[in-house]
């Protein structure tokens, strides 16, 4: 992309909120759930919650990279886009099949998507950037 500071700020803020949400599940996992009404009293439920939550965590170092590394930022973006797009549209399912949750989760839910669309689209035009240069190049 032309303007690879769009990409970056985006990617920044992808960053912290994988962190953010990341970190808390796997590491703060009762508080985050309780801001939901969600309370965990079991073993099985912390294990359940903390894996998702390292799987965010720990994905978020590769977007990171993408901040850093110019050759790195399709690979950012399409984690991104996977993450927050699973994310919100199995909040979405869950939405239909199950009912309305908090509000917070709601708020979550489209947030993800906004992040997961914005992603998505900053990835495809990339990729189409390259497309466009590599036949620039064999002319």
């Amino acid at each position: 992309m032309k303007n690879s500071t769009i990409i970056t700020v985006f990617l920044s803020l992808s960053a912290i909120v994988g962190l953010y949400v990341g970190g808390s599940l796997l590491f703060s996992p009762a508080a985050l759930q309780a801001q939901s009404d969600i309370i965990i009293e079991s073993p099985s439920h912390f294990s359940e919650t903390r894996a998702p939550g390292a799987a965010i965590f720990f994905s978020t170092f590769f977007i990171i990279l993408g901040i850093f590394k110019s050759n790195w930022r399709s690979n950012a973006l399409f984690l991104s886009a996977l993450l927050f797009n699973a994310y919100g549209l199995g909040r979405l399912l869950s939405y239909f099949l199950d009912g309305k949750p908090a509000d917070g989760l709601v708020a979550a839910m489209i947030g993800e998507l906004f992040f997961g669309v914005i992603a998505l689209f900053l990835y495809i035009k990339i990729k189409k950037e390259k497309v466009f240069d590599k036949e620039l190049i064999m002319k």
